[in-house]
């Protein structure tokens, strides 16, 4: 086979499994695992679009940065600090020249890039092993690890960063064996633009250097040729690190700029555990690993028993792997407590040098010139990839899984079609908006198309000082809005004057002092439930009540309440198949209770609806969370969105779980449906 059709048919491969992955997903918008990160990248994009292009003044949509100080700041600009953002700004030219600034613009940007990486990967190794089919599986076992398909079509620089590396690596291969000063100058110009973009790849670029000093120690190489290269990477690095350094004491930042190390080794421990178990087997899948340690028993053999040789250059370039190795320990020390939430700082730092070993080791397997035992492995080789290309369909799906559980996108959902709504309101999109519980920062200001102020956590105090910014308009979620906003805050009510309720979010303006109950704010004050069921415990109710213990100790009011023990997992429950009410339409459930607790609980409040078998609907919260005070009863109100009911075979329950083995009252227990 040419070399020429030998890229051809490399490139079709990329191409194939890049759409085999990303198909379904290329317009979707930033969310499931971490889309609080690619929502920002997203929203700087989107920013740039917003100040002229402005490279130098890269901007979200918050006026309040989380560092330094947590969010509690309000700024006037919603410029931000951040890394080298060619790779946020080149979409953004996209989208200015098409007009559009839908998310596959990005999406597409960041998986052209990758095809760009994995080519030149082949390349890289194609040069090592100097063997087509080593090569090809190199790539596809690159292209089928869970975490890089991820986001190779995602929002994260980390794509563009690592395929600049990878080339970067390609061209210092070539000096190394071809002693070309070009292919030096390629190499750092790619290796520090891979840095200037995401700090953690100056790792590759200070191994590289560390190769080099090693071969001038060897009178290998000269100094008088790196001077230049190396100094235009250095002051290039350093201009950078200075400016985004002023923008952060000016301005601010949402992204995070310094360590995070365990703060013990028992904690590293954990951290290693938890990582090990949430994340290994998203790095690689069990059948990478299997085939990796195949490669390398393979690979020992030839080296301890055959005396297979190894030329200088990969020699140099096993060296490197090492070295670069070595600094990402270093690395993951330094930032251990941030590898436990993302996945994608593997990505960052072990995934190239795991690729690089890989290659290596397969440069120390010799090529059989028998025929039948190239058939052999080209065969076994096919059979193995279609292997690794079958996993990561079944984790992309998994990672998009959803549920009511998932915050992040019922957030999304419930801010879907709202700048629509605001338009139509007529708030105008220069108006500044202050998001209560905006759960992940840029996310609803995107949506909304205007900027604002994110809260972020829902205490007391972060809402009453947030109260007090220069905003034109309160945004709350409806679903959320009693757990998380009037629960640890109750008298937001008085300041709060409801303008307009889609049914999903609720616009505001600040009120000084607006006397309405609870069911006022949420507009169930003039309306009759269609359904209604409550326990007062002074008699015993009917069939549909379930885990019925009724209690004298202490009582809220009447004689009894009920009683939830140690021993007992399911407190009061109700279920029912026949509740044609929730066949009618989408419905809202209001939960309302007294409890009494003594010690500290953890119990959850549930909601569920089971169809044909499959669980539907499933909602809980935690009471731990929402009753705060021992000794005392506290009411606890919840509302709950109950989807519509297709099915004639469905079951309904509303139950207290004890999750913790807690001991719990409870009084006045009761639902409406509305």
């Amino acid at each position: 086979m040419k070399n020429k059709v030998k890229k051809v048919v490399t490139l079709i491969i990329i191409i194939f499994l890049a759409l085999l992955y990303h198909y379904k997903y290329l317009n979707e918008f930033p969310s499931h695992i971490h889309a609080w990160a690619q929502s920002d990248r997203y929203a700087l994009s989107l920013g740039f679009l917003d100040n002229g292009l402005n490279f130098f003044k890269p901007q979200t949509f918050v006026y309040n940065h989380q560092f330094p100080d947590k969010w509690k700041v309000p700024s006037e600009k919603t410029t931000t600090a951040v890394d080298f953002p060619i790779h946020d700004y080149i979409p953004a030219l996209l989208m200015k020249i098409s007009g559009n600034t839908s998310p596959w613009i990005f999406r597409m940007y960041i998986l052209l890039y990758s095809f760009l990486g994995l080519f030149f990967l082949f390349k890289l190794s194609y040069a090592i092993t100097k063997d087509y089919v080593k090569s090809v599986f190199v790539v596809v076992f690159t292209a089928t690890s869970p975490v890089y398909v991820y986001y190779q079509s995602g929002f994260l620089p980390t794509i563009p960063s690592l395929s600049n590396a990878i080339i970067g690596i390609y061209f210092y291969y070539l000096y190394i064996k071809e002693n070309k000063n070009k292919d030096f100058w390629l190499s750092i110009l790619l290796l520090t633009l891979a840095a200037l973009s995401r700090t953690t790849f100056a790792i590759p670029i200070l191994a590289v250097l560390a190769i080099e000093f090693i071969r001038l120690l060897k009178k290998e190489t000269k100094l008088v040729s790196k001077i230049i290269p190396v100094g235009i990477s250095i002051l290039s690095l350093l201009s950078y690190l200075l400016y985004n350094g002023y923008l952060r004491e000016k301005y601010g930042s949402i992204f995070l700029n310094h360590i995070l190390p365990p703060d013990s080794i028992g904690q590293a421990k954990e951290i290693i555990k938890y990582v090990y178990e949430n994340w290994f087997f998203q790095y690689f899948t069990k059948t990478h690993y299997v085939i990796f340690v195949a490669i390398i028993v393979l690979s020992a053999y030839f080296i301890v028993i055959r005396k297979s040789n190894i030329q200088k250059a990969n020699a140099y370039f096993g060296l490197l792997t090492i070295t670069y190795m070595f600094g990402c320990l270093v690395f993951a020390f330094l930032m251990l407590r941030q590898f436990s939430a993302h996945d994608y700082y593997f990505l960052d730092t072990f995934f190239l040098p795991v690729i690089m070993s890989l290659i290596f080791i397969l440069s120390l397997i010799p090529l059989s010139e028998k025929r039948n035992l190239k058939i052999v492995t080209v065969t076994a080789v096919c059979i193995i990839s279609c292997l690794l290309i079958l996993q990561p369909i079944k984790s992309q799906e998994k990672r998009r899984e959803t549920g009511f559980w998932d915050k992040t996108e019922a957030t999304i959902n419930n801010y879907k079609n709202s700048s629509t709504f605001l338009d139509s309101l007529g708030i105008s999109k220069c108006s500044k908006m202050l998001v209560i519980d905006a759960v992940a920062p840029n996310m609803p200001f995107i949506l909304m198309q205007r900027k604002g102020f994110a809260v972020m956590n829902t205490n007391q105090k972060n809402m009453e000082e947030a109260l007090k910014w220069d905003y034109d308009y309160i945004v709350v979620q409806n679903e959320y809005f009693i757990p998380e906003i009037y629960t640890p805050y109750p008298g937001i009510l008085s300041k709060l004057n409801k303008i307009a309720d889609n049914g999903k979010i609720s616009v505001c303006t600040l009120s000084d002092n607006n006397q309405q109950s609870l069911l006022g704010f949420i507009g169930l004050n003039m309306k009759e439930p269609v359904f209604a069921k409550a326990v007062t415990f002074e008699n015993k109710p009917d069939s549909l009540w379930q885990n019925f213990n009724p209690s004298d100790r202490f009582t809220f009011s009447g004689t009894s309440s009920g009683h939830l023990t140690s021993d007992i997992v399911y407190g009061l429950t109700y279920k029912s198949k026949h509740l044609p009410e929730l066949k009618n339409n989408s419905r809202t459930l209001l939960f309302s209770s007294y409890f009494l607790k003594d010690t500290i609980i953890n119990c959850e409040v549930v909601v569920s609806i089971n169809a044909d078998g499959q669980n539907i609907y499933y909602k809980s919260y935690n009471l731990k969370n929402l009753v705060k005070q021992e000794g005392s009863w506290e009411q606890v109100t919840l509302l709950f969105q109950l989807p519509k009911i297709q099915s004639d075979d469905y079951e309904f329950a509303l139950f207290i779980w004890n999750t913790g083995k807690s001991e719990l009252f409870y009084d006045d227990f009761g639902f409406s449906i509305y």
